[in-house]
């Protein structure tokens, strides 16, 4: 009989070894064995567990995991979840980890198989992060880069699936293309996924070289220039890059940076969870030197950038305190009323206290104004702090958004006026004849 008891794993190698496929092909076995419920992979990365706030990444996390029961988890660049803690930053990847280590472990057709997958350095601290972690993940898996031989026996294995084609010189030469022109650096950058890119490289070079005239076996047939020439732009192209997780949700912090022109500085602080411009309003500038930012001409401008939000930010407030009506009381007495204190409405009345003073009035002030009897004192003021707080929060709701539609404002106004300067500069620079000064038409 099967156990099913089948254990969490570390998949550890490259991009492009086959780690996800692997996971595929043992999700299959498990599921043929009856060891699992069923035979399928969730793929995630930090940005699909993690959110900007205070337990939501909790909810996120166990709603991926609820996906993935019955089969597996997979965690691709896992060590991301850690990188930012480990540095003592700010980030909400432990809410990640310790929800799945709740669930880690279990048994049973319906349990979950975590598989967490990333380099062998970087894993290797991830399961130092937390010492629960790496007892609780009982298979480890190396991945080594693949050989040229490895990457040719692959070029021919797709060349058939894609229906595809080699000479005889291109297949002899095969060998020799992909070791001359390549790398063990780039080849381990890329590994399996170099025979993607170097497969529908030649299939454009072929299809470049054949004429109008060209049939048959000629439309499906590698040369071997088609393969040398193909070879060549891996020079040129740079390998696949993932955008980091720890920088999703930070467009916002982004833009402004890049309104300011310190666009190079924005990861810095979105990696430290300023992922929203009024997380920006609390740093000083010993918390932005602490960052990372060293340059004395750089940390004065973002400075100055955070001192320009708090200034934005002191004023929306003001403008909403003075503005502000409670949407469920249309004054004090009301107010009072619906909260069963409606005795006390000829006493605030007479102090004059309104919506303005309600939510500053202490517990002190109440006892000032009269209410001498505790009971009804901290009831009154219990009601206060939990109103002051709602209210606090809807205005944050508030003046987070209006600051987000201004500062879309005026990123949109200098992306415009970029646009009529460069107009202005073209205009400039034709001749009277409605040609580019320099160029003179055809004669033709």
């Amino acid at each position: 009989r099967c156990r099913q008891d089948h254990g969490d794993a570390r998949e550890i190698g490259s991009p492009g070894v086959g780690k996800t496929t692997v996971s595929r092909l043992v999700a299959r076995l498990y599921h043929q064995l009856g060891v699992s419920a069923k035979d399928s992979v969730v793929e995630v990365q930090k940005g699909d567990l993690v959110a900007g706030y205070v337990n939501q990444t909790a909810m996120k996390t166990a709603k991926k995991i609820k996906e993935a029961r019955g089969g597996i988890l997979f965690v691709d660049e896992a060590y991301q979840l850690t990188q930012a803690l480990q540095r003592g930053q700010s980030d909400f990847s432990g809410e990640a980890i310790d929800e799945m280590m709740k669930v880690m472990n279990e048994t049973g057709r319906k349990s979950v198989t975590f598989v967490f997958a990333g380099y062998k350095k970087e894993m290797d601290e991830f399961v130092q992060y937390n010492a629960g972690l790496e007892s609780r993940i009982k298979y480890r898996f190396h991945f080594d880069d693949y050989t040229v031989p490895d990457l040719c026996k692959i070029v021919n294995i797709k060349i058939k699936a894609k229906g595809y084609k080699m000479t005889a010189d291109a297949e002899k030469n095969l060998n020799a293309i992909i070791d001359k022109n390549t790398t063990a650096d780039l080849r381990s950058k890329y590994n399996g996924r170099l025979t993607d890119n170097l497969l529908q490289w030649a299939a454009d070079c072929m299809n470049q070289r054949l004429d109008l005239t060209a049939s048959g076996e000629q439309l499906i047939t590698l040369t071997k220039d088609d393969l040398s020439e193909a070879i060549k732009k891996f020079q040129l192209a740079r390998p696949p890059q993932k955008k980091d997780p720890a920088l999703l949700g930070g467009e916002q912090v982004e833009q402004q940076f890049k309104m300011w022109g310190i666009q190079h500085l924005s990861a810095f602080f979105v990696r430290a969870g300023y992922r929203q411009l009024v997380d920006l309003i609390h740093l000083s500038k010993q918390d932005i030197m602490a960052l990372g930012v060293t340059k004395d001409a750089e940390v004065r401008r973002a400075v100055q950038l955070v001192e320009r939000l708090k200034q934005e930010h002191r004023k929306e407030s003001l403008e909403m305190d003075a503005l502000f009506v409670d949407p469920d009381s249309v004054d004090v007495k009301t107010w009072l009323e619906k909260r069963s204190l409606g005795e006390f409405a000829k006493l605030f009345e007479r102090h004059r206290v309104d919506f303005e003073v309600l939510g500053d009035l202490t517990y002190e002030d109440l006892k000032e104004m009269g209410l001498n009897e505790v009971g009804p004192r901290r009831r009154i003021h219990r009601q206060i702090v939990q109103w002051r707080d709602d209210r606090e929060a809807k205005k944050a709701d508030a003046i987070r958004s209006r600051m987000q539609v201004q500062e879309n404002k005026a990123y949109l106004e200098s992306q415009q006026q970029n646009v009529d300067d460069r107009l202005q500069h073209l205009k400039a620079s034709l001749g009277e004849s409605g040609y580019v000064t320099g160029l003179r038409p055809s004669s033709g």
